[in-house]
């Protein structure tokens, strides 16, 4: 009589799970999830917080190159590769904190499923203004 029983629980645990991963394989991705290199662009650029200097700039630009895990992380060190040339090492400073504090700001971004597996790896550049 137990093992019925044992029996009758474990296919109906069987036969729910089903119905549970094809609900799961069939959902529509999120509408937030990131799917583009333009949207991973535009959600750090989001997070960007222009720094504060005695003196305010107009026309400072940083630009960074980085890439990301499957999951949304970022992966290793991110690379500056572009600053405004003739700024002081204050200024410099400021906006390497600056863009320190956006990229921890903006860790883990939602990837769709699909395009995690394209980007991860991949250098993508992002130019601060």
């Amino acid at each position: 009589m137990r093992s019925v029983r044992i029996l009758a629980i474990l296919t109906a645990v069987v036969a729910s799970s089903g119905s549970i991963v094809d609900a799961v394989t069939h959902a529509e991705p999120s509408e937030n999830h990131i799917n583009t290199v333009r949207e991973i662009r535009a959600a750090v650029r989001a997070c960007w917080v222009r720094p504060t200097t005695e003196v305010p700039r107009a026309n400072i630009t940083i630009s960074v190159r980085l890439s990301f895990k499957q999951n949304g992380e970022i992966l290793g060190i991110p690379l500056i590769t572009y600053t405004t040339l003739g700024i002081s090492e204050d200024e410099r400073r400021a906006y390497r904190a600056a863009l320190n504090e956006t990229l921890a700001r903006c860790s883990r971004l939602a990837f769709t499923d699909a395009f995690g597996s394209i980007i991860a790896g991949r250098p993508i550049n992002v130019r601060f203004h």
